[in-house]
């Protein structure tokens, strides 16, 4: 066993709870900003992994497959990888990992495969899971997926996310149900890494839930992804009037769609970020460049669970 296990710390939270926009700040961090830095996206095009903005160059998406599902044999050779990477400076030494998963990624067999795995297990040692959750539909969140209570399950602290979005009142209940927990809330990506690093040092008896069922884990989804190639879009109002199209296609089976697709005649892209219960797509204009120009959707295969 290595004197030293690399810390690894995993940060998961369902599709739409604001988990990459607060990475994305705490990537800006010490001691965040100098880690290693592994994207999982469930789609065939990795958005999160260009839009994080990340500065390092120890970094590897892992697209087109869920870490706890299919994926796991990948996260651990992207593990393998960096190691050998660090040892032989072929990168900048970092002194621990982050790992974003999927929306839809149930942490227990991300972590029980790094404990499983001889050659991740004896230089590397989880330090910390992270789960977002998004204040305003946390109950009916946690009621209707099982990939939701799953994360739960798995936090060792709870990052209740849009906070401004919601009422004292209404913060009420959810606290409730997440009794035993270590919560902090967010709003607007306010959470600093240093009191997140901080939450996890304090004690905590453990999650009680009030409104998730038995945890059993899951090792398929309900859910399917599709890529729509969009070469380019005349402007941003354009692409507002096709995801409206989109949405109104796939009506509440529409979890999420986000992507990032070239404007005509601009040096630019546009940067496109819609989930479930909003009014209107969150569209900006962004240095980032599409490997893929197009939408990524992610669509409940199920009405109900």
């Amino acid at each position: 066993m290595y004197r030293e296990r690399i810390p690894v710390y995993v940060v998961t939270g369902f599709l739409g709870s604001g988990k990459s926009t607060l990475l994305a700040r705490w990537l800006k961090e010490a001691p965040f900003s100098d880690a290693a830095l592994i994207v999982n996206e469930i789609g065939e095009v990795g958005i999160d992994h260009a839009t994080l903005g990340f500065s390092g160059d120890a970094s590897m998406l892992l697209a087109d497959a869920c870490v706890c599902c299919s994926g796991l044999p990948a996260l651990n050779e992207a593990l393998e990888h960096l190691f050998w990477a660090r040892l032989h400076r072929s990168i900048a030494r970092f002194e621990m990992v982050v790992i974003e998963t999927t929306g839809l990624a149930d942490p227990g067999p991300l972590i029980a495969s790094l404990s499983l795995n001889a050659f991740v297990r004896e230089r590397y040692r989880i330090a910390g899971t992270f789960t977002t959750l998004a204040a305003p539909d946390a109950l009916v969140t946690l009621a209707r997926f099982t990939e939701a209570r799953a994360q739960l399950k798995g936090a060792d602290a709870v990052i209740l996310t849009k906070t401004d979005l919601a009422s004292d009142e209404d913060l009420v209940p959810v606290h409730a149900t997440l009794r035993g927990a270590r919560i902090a809330h967010s709003a607007n990506a306010s959470f600093g890494l240093r009191d997140a690093l901080s939450l996890l040092a304090q004690p905590a008896p453990g999650i009680e839930s009030t409104v998730a069922p038995p945890f059993s884990r899951p090792h398929s989804h309900d859910a399917m992804t599709r890529f729509i190639a969009i070469d380019e879009a005349p402007d941003i109002d354009a692409l507002h009037a096709q995801v409206l199209e989109i949405k109104a296609s796939h009506g509440e089976s529409l979890l999420r769609l986000k992507g990032i697709v070239r404007l005509k005649n601009r040096d630019s892209c546009a940067v496109v970020q819609f989930t479930r219960g909003d009014a209107r797509a969150r569209i900006t204009e962004s240095l980032a460049q599409a490997v893929k120009s197009g939408l990524t959707l992610i669509v409940n295969t199920r009405t109900s669970r």
